[in-house]
């Protein structure tokens, strides 16, 4: 069912919205949604999504890194990202970390059921689907984005993780456990000066390389050659990496 959506801001030269959807639990939720500026330029169009998780409890995930809305518009500007709606859901609370709760009971991703239909309803979304629904976590959230898309390849068509830390082996054993048949698509991104960053994702490949099932199928991608004179600037260029990363491992998805 639609829900209604109040405009909170205009971020990335886009709109974003905000609405409480009900959760799992039946209690409301905070949600915001970002909309590119193509949404409101091409009216009969319909757009992928991805969903952005965050690393704390009751919170969403543009409160953790808000500047995320700057890098994917500089992304969309460039032409090199195909447009996207972002979603940003309310990390669920009853856990101090929701991304360990994300890898050990994949049901408990932020987007359920009830999520992705409204957003559907709410908005011009192609279908939910591996063809068109990615997962996105930065610093903090990045483990959730990896644990989702390692989880979940049934519904997220692509991940990226940027400046992680990861739990090598428990991601490794979600990724095995994850629905038959289906190949998780994984961007681990990183600084080149975040050496712990790039030690934690070429661990993870390493031991998804190694592991069993849909674990060792899965396409993970290391990027390790974004560097600026300031952290905020490299986080910027990395968001605007995973947005293009996204954008194009949809596209050929789809």
């Amino acid at each position: 069912m639609a829900s209604r959506f109040d405009s909170v801001g205009h971020p990335g030269g886009g709109e974003l919205l905000q609405s409480a959807v009900l959760g799992p639990d039946g209690r409301p939720r905070n949600v915001r949604v970002w909309l590119p500026p193509q949404y409101a330029k091409e009216p009969n169009a319909h757009f992928p999504v991805v969903v952005m998780h965050a690393a704390t409890p009751s919170r969403t995930a543009d409160a953790e890194v808000p500047d995320v809305f700057e890098g994917i518009g500089s992304a969309l500007q460039t032409g090199k990202a195909r447009p996207f709606i972002l979603v940003a859901p309310e990390a669920p609370n009853g856990t101090a970390h929701p991304c360990e709760l994300v890898a050990a009971a994949p049901a408990a991703v932020a987007d359920d059921a009830t999520l992705r239909t409204t957003i559907a309803a709410s908005f011009r979304t192609l279908p939910p689907g591996p063809a068109s629904w990615g997962t996105l976590g930065v610093e903090g959230g990045a483990p959730c984005a990896a644990a989702a898309g390692l989880a979940r390849p049934d519904l997220y068509g692509a991940a990226a993780a940027v400046s992680g830390r990861y739990d090598a082996a428990a991601l490794t054993q979600t990724g095995a456990e994850a629905p038959a048949g289906s190949s998780a698509k994984l961007l681990l991104a990183a600084a080149k000066a975040d050496a712990a960053g790039l030690d934690a994702a070429r661990k993870l490949q390493s031991s998804l390389k190694s592991g069993a099932g849909p674990a060792a199928k899965a396409e993970v991608r290391i990027s390790d050659n974004v560097q600026d004179f300031s952290a905020d600037r490299e986080r910027l260029r990395l968001v605007r990496q995973a947005a293009q990363y996204l954008a194009e491992t949809l596209t050929k998805a789809s």
